[in-house]
């Protein structure tokens, strides 16, 4: 029997609780946005016309003198264009992994059924938790990899796995699957490019230029602020523009996430032998996804118990600032999503107010580091515990993904309540819960593993993991037994997040499904 799309009539008005609250839960985040990156973006903006002459001026002492557009052309006299180049270079495996690779994966895992998935997920869970991009560009150039082969070999696991989830999620929506996986790929694409054009972790082992690298050279080294800020400006453009194409994607196609119930019923012959084929590509594809990842993180993953850390309290330093950070970003965002998407207070409109939190979808720490700085040399926090803690108030990716899944549970809703079924608002909550867990818990892993944040604001008095690895490379060269690699993922720390991860996935993940267009009842989907 074919299933028809479910004719929405005109929504009926919002009852005046649910618009006053949609939109009083959005206003924490859309202030912390303000603060966060509206001011700093602009600072930054403003800041690249004019010369500094020290960190006075930087910190607001005094705003320096107007040069036009000499900051810009000096940074692209010094390199700035070939800076660009570099990392688009480096994209070009990541972006074949999430367009070839991934996808094949994800056919693979859900050709051969639920276990098949089960096992790519727990597999591909791996690479996903064991990602430690400074430590594999340490362990890397110790071992005389050029900057490249690190960087691919590096990524590769993280970038596969992470594509190949997202895939496995259009696969689960009882549809045509295709068009979900184009969409999907879009979006992959666009926050491989958002991601690479800000990498900073492998230029600084390598020493090899890209716009992040040298806007810290002429911020944090020659104290040139006035190039620096132009560089973060050039690189804000292009981000601006993947993070409005991002959401402007996610919003006309009304690509949304939906969490689908278990489905048990009979196996026909033919499936079994569709399924019994399934396993060798998906048995081939996994190795060949494992085997470059070991390949990649094994130098790094080898020396994970070692710890000659002669600097204090780093753990504590390298963990607890990112969770004070996460437990704001993400909690606000949690509630911006659900007044956004899950109460809906503008009706079919109100994903439109995801557009100010889009335009900074892929901005991070790099492009606003000087204004952030700034902002506590003015505060007198440099040298100090909340230092370390990340700058971001709000995170934007969660805050995105998980008005995709409020989306998806708030028109479910009212699909079933058009159809004169029962339809509670805990059908909307509940299964934002694991996924906000989640977002807790990748937000925080995410932060932890920040190379920026600690190369500008870590000290003797205050180091976290990564600046201990850099005050023993400043001291010991390319001698890995001298460094510290175990800070920045210890052992329980890894293990504790593969379980956790491993949970998330088999239990929750596998459960959710990747739609796109005019909401439907609900096609089952394959076990």
């Amino acid at each position: 029997m074919t299933v028809q799309p479910t004719m929405l009539r005109p929504a009926t008005p919002r009852p005046a609780w649910q618009v006053v609250v949609g939109l009083a839960l959005v206003l924490p985040a859309l202030v912390l946005l303000i603060t966060s990156y509206v001011e700093p973006v602009f600072w930054t903006f403003k800041s690249s016309f004019n010369r500094f002459s020290g960190l006075r001026t930087l910190s607001g002492g005094a705003t320096g003198e107007s040069v036009g557009f000499d900051n810009y052309r000096k940074a692209f006299d010094n390199g700035l264009g070939g800076a660009i180049g570099t990392t688009l270079l480096l994209a070009l495996l990541p972006l074949l992994a999430v367009l070839v690779v991934a996808p094949a994966v994800a056919w693979a895992a859900e050709t051969t059924g639920r276990t098949g998935r089960w096992v790519a997920r727990g597999l591909l869970t791996f690479p996903l938790v064991a990602f430690t991009p400074f430590g594999i560009a340490v362990a890397h150039f110790a071992d005389g990899h050029s900057q490249l082969s690190a960087f691919w070999l590096g990524t590769f696991g993280v970038v596969t796995a992470a594509a190949a989830l997202l895939y496995l999620a259009a696969f689960r929506s009882g549809r045509s699957p295709w068009p979900g996986v184009i969409l999907g790929g879009l979006l992959a694409v666009l926050t491989v490019l958002g991601l690479v054009l800000q990498e900073f972790a492998f230029a600084q082992v390598f020493q090899e230029a890209t716009p992040v690298l040298q806007m810290t050279r002429y911020g944090f080294v020659n104290f040139n602020f006035g190039v620096a800020t132009a560089i973060s400006s050039v690189l804000l453009v292009p981000l601006m523009l993947l993070g409005v194409a991002a959401t402007v994607l996610i919003i006309v196609t009304n690509l949304r996430f939906q969490v689908t119930g278990q489905v048990t019923g009979q196996v026909t012959g033919a499936v079994r032998e569709r399924r019994a084929w399934g396993w060798g590509p998906l048995g081939g594809l996994l190795l060949i996804v494992l085997v470059v990842t070991l390949i990649g993180i094994w130098p790094w993953l080898s020396r994970i118990t070692d710890d000659n850390d002669k600097l204090p309290a780093t753990f504590a330093n390298t963990w607890l600032p990112p969770l004070i950070a996460t437990l704001i970003g993400v909690s606000v965002a949690g509630l911006a999503a659900f007044g956004i998407s899950g109460l809906r207070p503008l009706g079919r409109y109100s994903e439109l107010l995801l557009l100010p939190f889009g335009l900074f979808l892929f901005v991070g720490v790099g492009p606003l580091v000087l204004r952030e700085y700034a902002a506590g040399a003015t505060a007198g926090r440099l040298n100090t515990f909340l230092a370390l803690v990340p700058p971001s108030r709000v995170t934007i990716p969660a805050l995105i993904l998980m008005a995709m899944l409020f989306r998806g549970q708030a028109l479910r809703r009212e699909v079933l309540q058009q159809e004169g079924r029962p339809a509670s608002w805990w059908s909307v909550i509940w299964p934002g819960l694991p996924m906000l867990g989640i977002a807790y818990l990748a937000t925080w892993f995410v932060q932890a593993q920040e190379t920026l944040w600690p190369y500008v604001n870590g000290t003797n008095t205050h180091p976290t993991g990564t600046y201990a690895v850099m005050i023993a490379m400043r001291q010991y060269g390319r001698h890995l037994d001298e460094l510290p690699l175990a800070r920045l993922l210890p052992l329980p720390m890894l293990l504790l997040f593969l379980v956790l991860g491993l949970a998330a996935q088999l239990l929750y993940a596998d459960r959710v499904a990747l739609h796109y267009g005019r909401p439907e009842r609900d096609h089952p989907p394959r076990t």
